[in-house]
């Protein structure tokens, strides 16, 4: 006998949806009376509720919601949300080993494993391609050190070197090279990641080539007063390093800055504090800029510094504009930051100067090193580049305390010009292009474009940087 199917009434289905609403609310209600009395920052659950490679939730040896709960009890504390970069901190028994694996002992923590490449742009296969994944275990109490088992020895191995101070893993793989990707994706990450512990912190660098140690150990070593682990190269010697507390991977706010209001410990600090560290890391003598008085400098004349490129977005006539420059009152020094060369020599001459212009590109991330007050004047081709312009060195350079310019080229100043028909889509409509992806960019506006300025047009925004020079001292 077939059942007889009846009609939902509407006052039914207003029933449900309210007895449903009512449970969510009382859900609610209750997780909210969970955390009332605990001294849990909202930031610290978004850590909690971990989403991405690791769908479980790791919060260890206290139940979610104990009035005893505190984030320096957590064991295991992930944060997979940022789309930029991932970072787990470990903290107990834990211990390198010199195979990309680290293994934390902990009796009361959840077993399980997970990899991750602790690098700046996750999810960028190009950068990643270069980045050394690490396995992450988590080992329970069978695997005590006391223990002699094969299996307890491999999920927790003997400890060679035991250390009292934290440690930080992360990988300088991806760009390395281009001083806007060192910065952006490693070094200033790094500066957020590991102020807070005062210099006593060791640094566990994976995927450095030894030039590239060299070239930044300054920078480093004012970060930690350890010495540098190089993973890749068995620094370690082969053992296995022990440590209470390990982050992996490195904590990403914003391009080439500091979100001050997310730092974590000690205070808050900024992308002027990674500036005057980057100066004192490289032993460079000027903090403030040039004091300009009057028209033209009053005597005065302050340096600015042309930043030259000879591959691609390079000045077709640096020498008209050096000219220009020097007509309007200031010093000019043309220099071209080579890229695997002496950093700290290039570092002074930046230091010494009170201007720097460049066309957009990895040279103007020197800007690390000018003293506070001085100007950068970011020229922008073609191809509607300016918001990520803007991004990339506007807002880091203003967040560093220098005053900022910003100059798009106008079509007849651009060699894309003289390279295509007016109605070719790449001078009409840059959106298009762009619409391709990165690369379809890269190949029309970054790689094939190269600059031509108009003196004349481009002597307002000189004129602005010198105006900007003498403000900065009106306010001191």
């Amino acid at each position: 006998m077939a059942c007889e199917k009846k009609p939902v009434s509407s006052f039914t289905v207003r029933l449900g949806l309210a007895l449903l609403a009512g449970c969510v609310l009382v859900a609610m209600i209750s997780l909210a009376a969970m955390f009332r009395h605990d001294a849990v920052p909202l930031q610290t659950l978004s850590l909690l509720f971990s989403v991405g490679p690791v769908s479980s939730v790791m919060w260890g040896e206290e139940r979610l919601g104990s009035h005893r709960f505190g984030r320096n009890r957590v064991p295991v504390l992930c944060d997979f949300s940022s789309s930029r970069s991932d970072v787990c901190e470990l903290r107990g028994d834990v211990r390198v080993l010199p195979n990309a694996t680290i293994v934390l002992h902990h009796p009361l923590a959840r077993r399980q494993s997970w990899r991750m490449k602790p690098h700046g742009r996750k999810n960028d296969r190009h950068a990643l391609a270069r980045v050394t994944e690490v396995t992450v275990t988590v080992a329970t109490a069978s695997a005590s050190p006391h223990h002699t088992s094969g299996a307890a020895a491999a999920a927790a191995p003997r400890c060679t070197a035991n250390h009292t101070a934290p440690a930080v893993v992360f990988s300088v793989g991806g760009y390395a090279g281009n001083m806007f990707h060192d910065l952006t994706d490693v070094l200033v990450p790094l500066f957020i990641t590991a102020r807070r512990f005062g210099g006593d912190v060791h640094l566990l660098v994976g995927d450095a080539q030894p030039w590239w140690l060299d070239k930044f150990r300054p920078l480093l070593g004012g970060l930690s007063r350890h010495a540098v682990v190089d993973m890749s190269r068995g620094s370690s010697s082969g053992g296995v390093l022990c440590y209470p507390h390990v982050i992996l991977g490195l904590e990403f706010h914003k391009e080439m800055s500091v979100d001050a209001a997310r730092t974590a410990g000690g205070g808050e600090y900024s992308m002027a504090d990674f500036t005057l560290l980057a100066r004192r890391s490289y032993g460079l003598p000027r903090d403030k800029a040039i004091r300009v008085h009057g028209r033209g400098g009053g005597g005065v004349r302050p340096r600015l510094l042309l930043i030259s490129r000879k591959s691609t977005r390079a000045f077709t006539n640096a020498g008209s504009i050096a000219r220009a420059a020097a007509s309007l009152g200031y010093e000019v020094v043309v220099g071209e930051p080579a890229r695997h060369a002496d950093l700290a020599s290039f570092a002074r001459v930046v230091n010494s100067c009170d201007v720097l212009v460049g066309v957009h590109g990895a040279g103007l991330a020197n800007l690390v090193f000018l003293p506070a007050g001085a100007v950068v004047v970011q020229v922008v081709p073609l191809g509607g580049l300016d918001a990520m312009a803007a991004d990339d060195f506007g807002a880091p350079a203003r967040d560093a305390g220098l005053r900022y310019v910003h100059y798009g080229i106008a079509e007849a100043e651009s060699t894309l010009a003289t390279r295509y028909p007016r109605d070719h889509r790449v001078l009409r409509d840059p959106a298009a292009v762009r619409s391709e992806g990165w690369m379809a960019l890269r190949a029309a506006y970054l790689v094939g474009q190269n600059v031509t300025i108009d003196v004349r047009r481009f002597s307002g925004a000189l004129r602005r940087a010198m105006e900007l020079l003498r403000q900065t001292h009106d306010h001191e």
